[in-house]
């Protein structure tokens, strides 16, 4: 069920909340975290059967919210920012009336009115998956074990295909014709995050640099398409999609559980909100197929031309799944999918320049993989950097 707190300053367990002028909601002046209460308090306003003693434990790879396990049965996510939920509770809410199996049972939201702000979601709560992993992990195990000889091609490329087809077909239940602008925009969107990664690599120097300037021209190619396609239908999508976004719980079969529906973190709210068209769900995913084999290759500590060989594949796979099983077919433009990888890929650079440095190496192996070299700057070939665990 749904709950709603009132108030400029409505209290949980004994604490006090605020919004800051900027949006940055705390309690008492700090963010919640496992064992203070919080959390467990805002579980017990969704389902009153929540023990009073329910013990907390903390996710520690939630960087821009607060999310803690409650009572080994649930999640309770806080939002670090007004309104940063406020999507994700709307998309997990629909998929839960249309009785969707492929995200994390929905227990409700807690909501809060301020006489300022207006209403937002303070916290969402869904089911706790013991032991499941994200992308991250097992994609990245499955690839190594299959270059290391020990392990079987992997079938999850079909199944993540699938999933995304099943969640479109009900997001897309009510999908409307994209505005006429669409097209251009999409371009100029792309664009504009090329230039980005441009100027970012080159501010930070190094190898990657100039084997993105060498590939510059094809990829501005690929994202010049995008200005050509029909606009085609636009709808509520995940927004922010990658294996990372995808819990795989153990079992037989796995269970493939998507998440984290807050859309682009490096969009500003209003932009992570707009309707889209489903091949950029699409396009996100395969790109990180190339990023599983670049981290893979990290893992090995080669550069191993088979991780690639294995993307190729696994790309092809989860087309062929998704496109099978998507019952809207009107939904998916596979002319937009060259250009919308392209800027992804660009994006991902833009993101590690920013937030995690470490993280370049795994969109430029992709790139200099994808795209045709024009050899106008000197380059090195793309190795992989010395192990050590990482996540987007």
């Amino acid at each position: 069920m749904n709950s709603l707190l009132r108030g400029e300053r409505p209290e949980i367990a004994g604490r006090a909340l605020s919004v800051a002028p900027g949006g940055e909601v705390a309690l008492d002046g700090s963010r919640p975290a496992a064992g203070d209460g919080i959390a467990r308090e805002l579980a017990r306003l969704v389902d009153p059967s929540v023990p009073a003693d329910a013990a907390e434990r903390a996710i520690a790879v939630d960087q821009t919210n607060t999310s803690v396990i409650v009572g080994e049965r649930l999640v309770v996510k806080v939002v670090g920012r007004w309104a940063a939920a406020d999507r994700a509770a709307h998309l997990l809410e629909r998929l839960a009336e249309a009785g969707s199996t492929d995200v994390a049972g929905y227990a409700g939201r807690v909501d809060w009115r301020h006489p300022s702000f207006g209403t937002s979601t303070l916290a969402i709560v869904t089911e706790y998956l013991p032991g499941a992993q994200d992308g991250w992990d097992w994609a990245v195990d499955d690839v190594v074990a299959l270059l290391a000889g020990t392990g079987s091609e992997p079938d999850f490329p079909a199944a993540l295909g699938a999933t995304v087809a099943r969640l479109h077909d009900m997001l897309g239940a009510d999908a409307v014709a994209a505005p006429a602008p669409a097209p251009a925009e999409r371009a100029e969107r792309a664009r504009t995050a090329l230039d980005a990664a441009l100027e970012a690599t080159r501010r930070s120097g190094g190898p990657t640099a100039a084997r993105l300037a060498n590939r510059a021209e094809a990829l501005r190619r690929d994202i010049r398409s995008l200005g050509a396609a029909a606009p085609g239908l636009a709808f509520d999508l995940h927004g922010d999609l990658h294996v990372g976004q995808v819990l795989r719980s153990t079992g037989t079969p796995p269970r493939y559980t998507v998440i984290d529906f807050d859309g682009d973190p490096q969009l500003e709210a209003a932009e992570r909100g707009r309707t889209d068209a489903a091949a950029r769900d699409v396009a996100h995913l395969l790109v990180s197929l190339d990023l599983v084999a670049a981290v893979a290759q990290k893992r090995i500590g080669r550069v191993e031309p088979a991780a690639f060989a294995w993307a190729d594949r696994a790309r092809r796979s989860l087309l062929d799944a998704y496109r099978a099983t998507l019952v809207r077919g009107e939904l998916f433009d596979p002319a937009l999918l060259p250009g919308l990888e392209g800027e992804q890929l660009a994006a991902e650079l833009t993101y590690a320049d920013r937030y995690l440095p470490r993280w370049a190496y795994a969109p430029d192996a992709a790139i200099t993989h994808r795209y045709p070299s024009t050899d106008e700057l000197p380059e090195d070939p793309w190795t992989p950097p010395p192990f050590e665990p990482t996540s987007t």
